[in-house]
């Protein structure tokens, strides 16, 4: 899938979403979250995978970084 198909099929969803409020069809609603959090799991990783990986190398350097300053204060925060 690519990301502009991706993209299309977030758009879609939103308008669902919206439709489903604006209406105040409780049905409707469950079914567009349901809908909304199958495709969370499908289109974050094709949409923002590049970002959370970097996102996450950059939080491990920070952990290291802080693990280090920890271990060279002996514990001690302040």
């Amino acid at each position: 899938m690519s990301k502009t198909s991706a993209s299309l099929l977030v758009f879609l969803d939103t308008i669902g979403v919206s439709i489903a409020l604006l209406g105040g069809n409780t049905v409707l609603c469950l079914l567009m979250g349901l809908i909304t959090l199958i495709l969370y799991r499908k289109v974050n990783p094709i949409l923002f995978g590049d970002y959370d990986r970097k996102r996450e190398k950059r939080l491990a350097q920070r952990r290291k970084v802080l693990l280090a300053q920890r271990t060279n204060n002996g514990g001690n925060t302040k």
